[in-house]
Parts: C-alpha cells; structure tokens; sequence
C-alpha cells in the first residue's frame, strides 16, 4: 500500500491499486449542539404480559422466564428468586434415535431454580459437548428448547468409545433475558480521540452513538454508508483544537484509560440497577451440570457420508452438530470438507485470483495461515510519515507471482484495541463499493465478532445491514464471485473477567446472538456463512478469541472448501 499525503487529515489511499479520499469517502466531520439522551434510573424487563421491574425481583419474591411466560406469584411454587440453577438443574440419558440422517444420542436437561423447583418456561443458554476421553474425538450438541423447562441435546453417534458428557449452563433465562433487553439496547464502549494540530495535543472521550440521540458540545463523525444511522460520537477537544484535528483513537495505552473504564463501569452498574446478582456468584462462570451421567459407552451409528458440496449448502441436519473433531480433523456434517495438502494445491485453487480478506484478528490468523501455506511472506503496507498511525490501521496484502495470486488484508473498523488512525478506517463497505466490475476475479472473506459485544443491538444491526447491501451491489457488478462470511465462536469464561462491566458486556450471549443474527441476514444471498460455533465449541481445549493453530487451520480448510473446486 502507497500512502500520498494530503494534510494532516484528509489524504490519498491507493490500496492495492484502488484510491480512496480517506475523509471524502469516509468520514463526514460536524459539530452539534443539543441535549444528551438519560438513561432510564430503572431499567425494566419486557415481555408479551406487560413490564416487570427487576431491581425490586428479590424483593417481590417474583419468578420471571423467557418471553411469553407468565409471571408467578410467590407461594405458588415456594421461596425463590426463579432463576435457573447449574446446582440444581440436572440431565439423563433417554436413549439412541435412528435416522436416514443419522444416529444420535438424546439427552433431556431439567431446569431448576436455586431451591430445586421444576422451571416452568425456556429461555436458558445451554452448551452441550461429547468428547471421547482419550481425546481423539469430540462433538457439540444441538439444543432444542421445549419452552417447559426442559431442553433435548443430540449428539451425533460418530465414534465407539466411553466418552465424557459436558453440560454446561452460559446464562440463566433470567440473565439472559435482562443481558438482551436492558444491556443490549445502549452501546458500552468508550475510546479516547487524540486531536493535534502542529504541536498542540489534546484528548476526548469517544463512543458510537445513534443518530436520533441528544447530544451536547460534541464532535460527529458520521459515515451513512457504513454505519447506517449511528455515528462515531466525540467531546469537544480543547486548546482552541476543532473536530477536524482528531487524528488517532483508542483504548489502551492511552491517558484517558482509566477514565474511559470509569464510564464503562459506571454505566453498567447504572444499567444493572441493583441486579448483580443476576451475574454473579453461580451465575459469573459458565458452570458444568453435575446431576447426571457423566460417561456413556458410545457406540458409532449411521453418520451421514453423502454431503453438499460446501458451496452449495451449509445447512447441517436439524439434529446434528455441523461437525465432529477426529485427532486433528474437522469432519463436517454440513458439507464434504476437504484438506488441502501442499501449497501448489491452495496455489492452484486461488490462480489469477484477488482476494480480500477483511475482518478483526481471527480472520488475520487466517490470512497469516494462508500466506505461510503458500511460502508467502505476509507483508504490511508501507507506513504513513505519521508515526502515530498504527500498523493495525493499515491494509496488508502480498503478491505471489507464480500463481498471480494477490491477497489483501484489511482490519474492520471501528474496534477495540491499541490507538489506530482515524483517518485510516477502511470500511468492508468502502472496499466492496471500490471494486470494479472490469475483471471480476475476486474471493471475499469476512468475519466480524468479538469487537461489537460491546455495541448496541441497533448499531451492530446498521452495520450488518450496510454490509449486506453493500455486498449486493457487489455481486450485481460482479456475479458469481464467491464470499464467504465467518461467524463468531464463543471466546472466553467469565470467570476470568475482573469487572462486572467485562461480565457482562463481553458475555457470550452476546456473541451467541450477534452469530444468529449474521446468518439470518445472510440467509438465501448468494453468500456462503460459515458457522464456526460447533467447530470451536468442540475443539478439546478451553475456548478463547485466538483458538489454538489446530482450530484456525481447520477452519481455513473449511473456507478453501467452500472456494475451490
């Protein structure tokens, strides 16, 4: 990449050939004066029966479930706060169930509160796992929710030996319901902007916020095209600076760190409104059921062995996991999967090919794993003079002349992290729109997760839906080009946290949902979505954001699958 400078803030980007006006096609840049939208002082909880207010639940000795569930009275089924218990909540064995898709073991989960009482609704957020215990095979569990208190777990039959059952309750519906309705709709993510203009340097907090909010003496960033009604939202700098001189943003490493987690955390406890409770103690970690079964002599039944190819459909059995782990194999159930073994099979799959990768750090893994695949060195773009600019903020890409294979990397943007330059932020959308239609020989990948837990639903949902249209603008110029987009897997236990505000704003419900939400949007577009749940799920190893080489090299076979022939 060759960066051409312009002035301190607005500049050239030839990206790969492509030029981008950083500021013209970025960023619009304005100052509004209004009032700041309050948050509520008492957060409430909605469902089809009215409005309960949770911060007086203990207090009423109320129970409350899943949406659609009637609210009980105390004394109907004894002295509880209702919410569902790992302690008291237990599962059996109900037998094997012979399919034409397959065989599967089933096992029913019984929900019960603290006190032992039989949970009445659903709602709670179960994982299930089957691993062999000499490691060699593991498997998830695909969940129904009865909606009764009861919830059946299939395992696939692919395997003989006796095998360990994990399951284990992520969030009680109680806490689940609270994280969706109370936490979910307000964006809990602060950075700090750095404004300089010559030798002059200030500082301002930073968030992304909608457009239909009050605000007051603020600095907005706005970028319909990528960010839909919501806008990157700044404090007026001081030292007589202007908008115009923000040039880097930032969480860590930065002076206003521990003002930055002020805010968050004091917004999440005003948001929590007197519920911790909801989230910690049993409720904090992600806590295995112990009454029940803990080994089955699994013996292997019919494992479906006539799939899809991986580009026409990843639509696994409604029952079965997509896919199963063998020593160091992803076997997929949702496609034939295939693995490539040298680098002259990857290169001559991907020949006069330009491909863009585009996403946060698990999809740089895969770049990196890519690239070392084919022997290539995986390079950064040439550094802008500004030495505060971040590697981070800048395209890689690397050219491999036998193959004439170009593959290009861009980090999403807006993210957590280390600060980045502002006027670097390279929008999937900026790039999508940027190519032209002269030589459709692209691949996309994207993949988008971990960095907008921390957004509002309503914010996430603009930049998916401005993803989506901006991919089928894509694909009208382009036709057949293959895309693939990489869902999220669950990241890291809550125990590890040591806020509430991490607790609860990094929660793997969030990551849960914003994986239903991406395949349902990109349901019957032409693009392929790549659920990497089970995958990661039943790798044999704590999950984390950076799952070990063996799962990320996986799961770029699983994505050469769905892309070569």
């Amino acid at each position: 990449m060759t960066i051409m400078p312009r002035s301190r803030v607005g500049m050239l980007i030839v990206f790969c050939g492509i030029t981008l006006t950083a500021t013209q096609l970025l960023w619009n840049i304005s100052t509004t004066v209004s009032t700041h939208t309050v948050i509520p002082d008492n957060p409430i909880f909605l469902d089809s029966a009215g409005v309960v207010e949770i911060g007086n639940l203990r207090n009423k000795n109320m129970s409350f479930f899943a949406v659609n569930e009637d609210i009980i009275e105390n004394g109907i089924r004894g002295n509880s706060s209702g919410s569902t218990s790992p302690v008291t909540s237990s599962y059996e064995i109900l037998g094997n169930i012979h399919t034409d898709n397959g065989d599967f073991v089933h096992i029913l989960i019984t929900a019960r509160d603290e006190n032992g009482q039989r949970k009445l609704g659903g709602g709670d957020l179960w994982t299930a796992t089957l691993t062999s215990k000499s490691g060699n095979y593991s498997t998830s569990g695909r969940i129904e929710d009865h909606s009764n208190g009861t919830y059946s777990v299939y395992f696939i039959a692919a395997w003989t030996a006796k095998s360990v059952i994990n399951i284990t309750l992520v969030h009680s519906s109680e806490s689940a319901q609270y994280l969706k309705y109370n936490i979910w709709p307000t964006c809990r993510l602060f950075f700090t902007g750095f404004y300089i203009s010559g030798n002059t340097e200030d500082t301002s907090i930073c968030t992304i916020a909608s457009t239909s909010e009050n605000w007051y003496n603020k600095c907005e960033y706005t970028h319909p095209t990528a960010l839909g009604n919501h806008l990157f939202l700044c404090d007026m700098p001081g030292k007589n600076l202007s908008c115009k001189n923000l040039i880097d943003y930032g969480q860590e490493q930065t002076n206003n760190k521990t003002q930055i987690q002020e805010n968050q955390d004091n917004q999440v406890k005003k948001l929590l409104h007197g519920n911790e409770f909801l989230f910690t103690g049993v409720h904090k970690k992600y806590s295995l059921i112990t009454l029940g079964p803990r080994y089955i002599d699994l013996h292997k039944g019919n494992v479906p062995s006539k799939l899809p190819l991986c580009k026409d459909s990843l639509q696994s059995n409604a029952r079965s996991s997509s896919g199963y782990w063998e020593a160091s194999r992803w076997r997929s159930l949702a496609c034939k999967n295939s693995h490539f073994g040298d680098k002259h099979d990857v290169g001559n799959c991907l020949r006069n090919k330009r491909i863009y990768i585009m996403g946060d750090s698990t999809m740089h893994l895969l770049y990196v794993a890519l690239c070392k695949i084919l022997d290539a060195p995986f390079l950064l773009g040439e550094k802008s003079e500004d030495e505060r600019a971040a590697p981070s903020s800048i395209p890689r890409f690397v050219h491999i002349s036998a193959y004439n294979l170009t593959i290009n990397f861009v980090f999403h943007q807006i993210r957590v992290g280390a600060p980045r330059h502002f006027h670097l932020s390279v929008f999937e959308v900026d790039v999508l729109d940027s190519l032209g239609a002269n030589q459709c020989d692209y691949i996309i990948w994207l993949g988008f997760g971990i960095h907008f837990l921390q957004w509002s639903h309503s914010a996430f949902l603009d930049r998916l839906i401005k993803i989506k249209y901006a991919i089928t603008r894509f694909q009208k110029r382009c036709p057949g080009v293959p895309i693939v987009v990489k869902g999220p897997h669950m990241s890291q236990p809550p125990e590890q946290f040591q806020t509430m505000y991490m607790t609860v704003s990094r929660s793997d419900f969030f990551t849960y949902e914003i994986a239903k939400m991406m395949k349902e949007y990109f349901r019957d577009t032409g693009v392929i979505f790549f659920d990497t749940w089970d995958l990661n799920l039943s790798f044999p190893s704590p999950n984390a954001i950076h799952m070990p080489s063996t799962a990320f090299k996986e799961e770029l076979h699983m994505i050469l699958s769905m892309i070569c022939k």
